[in-house]
């Protein structure tokens, strides 16, 4: 029999092969070393996709970020396995070629459900072994029964590679595998970056813990997780940022549930950090997610401050503290208001990203008018709002259940609301995300993020004026050519309003003197804005958050999908 080269990883990703040079899966020949692709597939046009965006920047960068799964679950293989990492989100899938490995696995997010269904069906049956892991299947294990060869639940550290181990031994493998046990961050092993197409990814993804300790009613995280956040060592996590930067990477999320779920060990980490930034001449901005209660801890902020975080999204979800309290978001109705707490932490010289949420049961329809002005008055110009998702495994999923309220039919609003109609929840979401994102909207609320204390705007004032030096003609020309860009697709797309409404703020930012931002900050900033706006107006009548957004992204077997 013709048995396959070994695949180059970095070309295996580029290089089709035409049906006749496909052999037989090794599941059949007993073979030791076995062909692996793992796969992410693409995502609909969301918030952090940028979509939009990259189409204007036109540069190596397909996508905002790498999806953490894939370069871990490749290095929690043996190396003697011929591995190559596709992700569909930085560029189109061979379907003929990936039938030629032994094993197909797909990792999938919620979101991703529409096109990990359509490849499914396009792949199973055709030769390889299709597996699928990741919160998707975990979440709705029963919508995959029949329709690939064996799901992976929940945590795969120790039930991927031992499947992969029996398919090459020739031993009987299973159709589901779920860990009984949690998995020990500390034996996760450093992530195959070496596998990815590093320039095609503005930022790498590097997880620290896994777990939260709080209870929040929607969210899946404890169930899938625990409330125990569980920690990688800290040189573990230096090595994969060693790892990460070479291979070109200088932006990193810490993709944690909650960076300070386990405070203590996110002090060590940061103390760390600020160690390997300082050798490291300050190579890679961080960022993470956190619980609002960050703003209580001076020490973790100024930690995190010169440690090189410069974002950090906050679960902030309502304004309406009866919201709160019904979902169980306790830390964010405690130890001051809400405003308060948001102006501690971006006056401590981090950008807040919120994500928010209508359509609690306290929710009534003032909610979305309560959200617009709360999220204008915290200065907040990236926030994420969405209709509140009764996740399946969540307990608001089962009271829900219990109360007769779930609606399986509708992809945008998943349940009857106490307040107000499923219609009203929706037609409310969509005009509060268009007042957010109109242009001078947005833009007030970023002039407004640096408005702070004499302290504060020296700051800002003095890094304003240390990457002005740095700046060079080159990037300046740069700029205008992505104005130039911007320009014509907001014509093509028919939204040339926005564009007197750029060179206003454009104007007004000039004003703004020592703390303005560089030119070239201010057009990307615009360009950023161009997505959401795109996303919000090209989503008119659906819920661009939902875990239903369709991807009409066709199949056709034998050709780039």
């Amino acid at each position: 029999m013709n048995i396959p080269a070994p695949i180059p990883p970095r070309l295996a990703k580029f290089a089709p092969i035409t049906t006749s040079e496909i052999t037989a899966p090794a599941h059949e020949t007993g073979r030791k070393r076995l062909r692996i692709a793992i796969v992410n597939p693409d995502y609909p046009p969301g918030v952090y996709t940028y979509h939009y965006g990259l189409e204007i920047l036109k540069g190596p960068v397909k996508s905002s970020i790498q999806t953490g799964a894939l370069p871990t679950l490749a290095g929690l293989l043996d190396p003697r396995h011929d591995i190559a990492i596709f992700d569909e989100a930085v560029r189109p899938l061979d379907l003929d070629y990936l039938a030629g490995f032994d094993v197909v696995a797909f990792t999938a997010m919620i979101v991703q459900k529409p096109r990990v269904l359509q490849l499914l069906a396009a792949l199973f049956r055709r030769g390889p072994m299709v597996v699928l892991g990741g919160p998707l299947v975990t979440a709705e294990e029963h919508l995959f029964i029949g329709k690939c060869d064996a799901v992976f639940i929940g945590e795969a550290e120790e039930t991927w590679p031992a499947f992969v181990e029996d398919l090459a031994a020739g031993n009987p493998t299973q159709t589901r595998y779920e860990q009984t046990e949690r998995t020990d961050m500390a034996t996760v092993p450093i992530p195959r970056f070496d596998l990815l197409e590093s320039s095609a990814y503005s930022t790498v993804s590097i997880q620290f813990s896994r777990g939260c300790p709080f209870l929040c009613e929607f969210c899946d995280i404890i169930v899938m997780f625990g409330r125990r956040p569980r920690t990688k060592p800290v040189q573990k996590v230096l090595a994969e940022l060693d790892a990460a930067l070479a291979v070109g990477f200088r932006s990193c999320f810490l993709v944690d549930d909650n960076f300070i779920g386990n405070k203590a060990a996110a002090k060590d980490l940061l103390r760390a950090l600020i160690d390997w930034q300082e050798t490291h001449g300050f190579p890679m901005n961080l960022s993470t997610e956190a619980s609002v209660n960050l703003a209580e801890d001076d020490e973790m902020l100024d930690l995190m401050v010169r440690a090189v975080f410069t974002q950090v999204f906050l679960g902030i979800e309502s304004p309406n503290e009866a919201s709160l309290l019904e979902t169980r978001k306790v830390q964010n109705v405690r130890a001051g208001t809400l405003l308060s707490r948001l102006e501690r932490i971006r006056q401590s010289g981090m950008i807040v990203r919120g994500g928010f949420i209508v359509g609690f049961d306290e929710d009534s329809p003032r909610i979305f008018d309560d959200q617009f002005n709360f999220i204008s008055a915290a200065a907040i110009p990236m926030a994420t709002v969405s209709i509140l998702s009764p996740l399946p495994t969540t307990p608001l999923h089962k009271r829900l259940a219990e109360a007769g309220r779930l609606v399986e039919h509708d992809p945008i609003c998943g349940f009857e609301p106490a307040q107000m109609s499923r219609e009203q929840l929706k037609a409310g979401h969509q005009d509060l995300v268009a007042r957010l994102f109109d242009p001078d909207n947005f833009f007030d609320r970023v002039f407004r993020s640096f408005d702070g204390p004499e302290a504060f705007r020296d700051r800002l004032a003095a890094d304003r004026t240390r990457r002005r030096a740095a700046t060079g003609v080159r990037t300046y020309l740069t700029t205008a050519r992505h104005s130039l860009r911007l320009a014509m697709h907001a014509i093509r797309h028919r939204h040339p309003r926005v564009l007197p409404a750029y060179l206003r703020n454009w104007r007004r930012n000039r004003r703004l003197g020592l703390v303005a931002l560089l030119g070239p900050e201010c057009v990307r900033l615009c360009i950023l804005h161009w997505h959401q706006y795109r996303l919000t107006h090209g989503h008119l009548g659906s819920n661009w958050f939902s875990v239903e957004t369709p991807n009409d992204t066709p199949i056709t077997v034998g050709a780039n999908p």
